[in-house]
């Protein structure tokens, strides 16, 4: 009876071990859904900070490397980010133009400007963001830039109060649909 009981006590102490194990690595995850798309973030704890600087592309870099595919999200989608902890408050996510290796598109890129971030405010680890036309997106010279799904974006959200910056990838097009098809429209029109 006593080796039962001692048996189960040592079960029950595994498997509590185990359960706040897992529950750890959890704490980390980071879910980014767009649409039905839902892919994770890659987070990482460090002396970062809130400016998007160059040396950022790494963390970019790593997000492709380790993800096969770069989800779609059309301008106007909302893109909600969850994060498995108790995180509320109000923080500021920038966002950069990449190449297709993850690098930045432009060394000095204008978009690191101040005036390109969003505010996200998140709820008991739930935050979402409306996906905005990049402005610098429609400067490109190359054609191929302006196809749909051709403009790739990476995002990176600091959180000060643990110093974690997360960052995530995805694709998206230079305009806007509609404004994609006014154009066309002038285009293909015959003059009369």
């Amino acid at each position: 009876m006593k080796k039962r009981l001692a048996v189960m006590l040592f079960v029950g102490l595994a498997v509590l071990l185990l359960d706040s194990y897992s529950n750890a690595s959890d704490d980390y995850r980071i879910i980014v859904k767009s649409g039905i798309a839902a892919f994770d973030g890659i987070a990482e704890k460090g002396e970062g900070g809130a400016e998007l600087v160059p040396s950022d592309e790494r963390l970019f870099q790593t997000w492709m490397n380790t993800h096969s595919e770069i989800p779609y999200v059309k301008i106007g989608d909302k893109i909600t980010i969850t994060a498995h902890r108790d995180l509320s408050g109000s923080y500021a996510i920038r966002d950069v133009l990449l190449k297709k290796d993850g690098s930045l598109k432009y060394r000095t890129q204008p978009s690191i400007e101040p005036s390109l971030v969003t505010e996200i405010q998140f709820d008991q680890g739930v935050g979402s963001i409306v996906l905005t036309e990049d402005r610098y997106a429609s400067l490109s010279s190359q054609s191929t830039d302006y196809e749909p799904g051709a403009t790739i974006r990476g995002f990176k959200l600091y959180l000060g109060d643990t110093q974690e910056t997360i960052v995530f990838v995805i694709r998206t097009d230079a305009e806007s649909s509609l404004e994609q098809q006014v154009v066309f429209h002038c285009i293909s029109a015959k003059p009369s």
